[in-house]
């Protein structure tokens, strides 16, 4: 593999991207990627000059994005300069601060989108984490992302208000730089027009406030080190703590929880902590009962079970004890381990089924989708589903998989770094992937086949010999028989092949047998 990797260097006289190695070498960029870890990691252990250049001048940037834009007839993306340009995408960012910044420099315009779906947000923010393999941070985002990172603090209200939308822990980063957080908190008191709080730096900032108060002590040191005065008083009397707790609660219809302080109250819950001892003390001290009970005897979490069940007449799952409960599944889930562990110590079987029929699965999606009045999200499914995200992950391979399979338009499009198009599945991928080892030149999604009055589908991939359609479950068995007859009739110079689910096709390949696919172009 390194070998080749060195061929095709002396082949184009420079160190081959992603994209010259999917092309035009033996073996694909994911083959690297799994070998070595990282692409670079790949290009390092073949003694090859990384493609990021970090010493070209601003001009040459500019030049470079000017042409990109010539050749594709509009503003690229960094996925355009990263498959077809000349420089690494993260280069601008680092001459220029942003994508966007290097695109209007160049007298360009952006094309972040605006007015989109906070769906289709959500779906981009888990994409990138499925790529980054964390919560992705809003460099990534605008290096790497569809959207700018300001699109997100306006349909959200701020980036971190976007990240737990999408059920995203804040980024809490590790070792960040003591310059990069002090900058942030000036960056911050700029757009604020004031030294800012920690709840603003959860609201509106690029770290937590926690990070703050590992790296400097405190938030109020932190401020003092980025050279602002202190803004949150210390030594605040009792007697107006509590009556912030009483306001809110009028506010609120409800005795307030530490999070509802935190987000609308006028200090933080931290002060509570420090002046009571704890949150549950501060309410106690204001007169109301505990909402958030700690070290509930687990006889009496027993009991609450033992009462839902009879209430409804079935075992309650973690969604009934959230709902009608006394108390809420995560405290079953401290005290027990799991939920699961919490009914057997009740004595009753766990509703955590295995070996669920995929049929059930997929209906429990479509009845997510009456239920929410959209194609689902994985998150959908976690919270008001009938089972959780992973199931269909281990069952299917990912969520978006088991949306087509459920006979629903996906919303998320995956977008492999490795490929120069899109794909709807990850099988989908995978067949790519295949046809890229094998050196196969293909076209993705670029036939219409007409069925019926004057419906269309595309078939996912077309070579010279083959139209290729990977096909899941079937949901609408009928419809998708008749698709593949009529691509067979109207096919007269290549054959129609299946992986997958078995339909009518000149070549059927079972989806464990996927690798013949391949034999084909021998």
């Amino acid at each position: 593999m390194l070998a080749e990797l060195q061929r095709l260097a002396t082949e184009l006289g420079k160190t081959p991207s992603q994209r010259e190695m999917d092309k035009q070498g033996c073996f694909s960029v994911k083959a690297y990627q799994n070998k070595f870890g990282t692409w670079n990691q790949s290009l390092k252990k073949a003694d090859l000059a990384l493609n990021k250049q970090g010493n070209v001048s601003d001009s040459d940037l500019l030049a470079e994005l000017r042409r990109l834009s010539d050749e594709i007839g509009e503003t690229p993306t960094s996925r355009d300069m990263a498959e077809k340009g000349k420089y690494a995408s993260s280069t601008y960012s680092i001459a220029f601060g942003t994508w966007n910044d290097a695109v209007r420099e160049a007298g360009l315009d952006t094309i972040r989108l605006r007015e989109v779906p906070n769906s289709e947000l959500r779906d981009e923010l888990e994409r990138l984490a499925d790529q980054f393999g964390q919560t992705p941070t809003k460099d990534q985002m605008e290096e790497h992302g569809r959207f700018g990172a300001s699109t997100y603090s306006s349909a959200f209200g701020s980036w971190n208000d976007a990240l737990r939308e999408a059920n995203f822990e804040l980024n809490r980063e590790k070792d960040v730089d003591r310059k990069r957080l002090l900058d942030e908190i000036r960056r911050l008191k700029e757009v604020c027009g004031k030294v800012p709080t920690a709840n603003e730096m959860e609201q509106y900032g690029c770290f937590a406030a926690t990070t703050y108060n590992r790296r400097f002590g405190s938030w109020n040191e932190a401020l003092q080190a980025a050279g602002c005065e202190v803004n949150n008083r210390s030594n605040i009397p009792e007697p107006e703590l509590l009556e912030e707790i009483k306001r809110l609660k009028e506010d609120l219809g409800q005795v307030p929880r530490a999070v509802d302080m935190e987000k609308e109250g006028q200090f933080g819950w931290a002060t509570y902590k420090t002046t009571f001892g704890s949150w549950n003390d501060a309410l106690r001290r204001a007169g109301f009962e505990l909402n958030n009970r700690t070290e509930i005897p687990k006889s009496e979490l027993i009991g609450e079970l033992e009462s839902l069940k009879t209430q409804l007449d079935r075992t309650p799952d973690r969604r009934d004890m959230d709902q009608h409960g006394q108390f809420d599944s995560t405290t079953y889930a401290s005290a027990f381990g799991t939920w699961n562990e919490s009914l057997r110590k009740a004595g009753f079987e766990p509703n955590k089924r295995r070996n669920i029929p995929e049929s059930e699965l997929l209906e429990a999606i479509r009845s997510l989708e009456h239920e929410v009045g959209r194609t689902p999200i994985r998150s959908d499914m976690n919270k008001i589903g009938e089972f959780s995200g992973s199931v269909y992950k281990h069952r299917f391979g990912s969520w978006n998989d088991a949306i087509i399979a459920a006979g629903l338009d996906p919303h998320k499009i995956l977008r492999p770094s490795h490929l120069d198009h899109v794909v709807r599945s990850t099988w989908e991928a995978d067949i790519a992937e295949l046809l890229l080892d094998a050196g196969v030149d293909y076209e993705y999604e670029s036939l219409e086949v007409h069925y019926g009055e004057g419906s269309t589908y595309t078939p996912d991939f077309v070579t010279d010999q083959y139209v290729i359609e990977v096909k899941g479950h079937l949901y609408e068995p009928e419809k998708v028989i008749k698709k593949a007859r009529s691509a067979m009739s109207d096919l007269d110079n290549s054959q129609y092949v299946v992986i997958g689910t078995a339909i009518p096709a000149d070549i059927h390949i079972p989806w464990e047998n996927r690798g013949q696919i391949t034999e084909l172009f021998d």
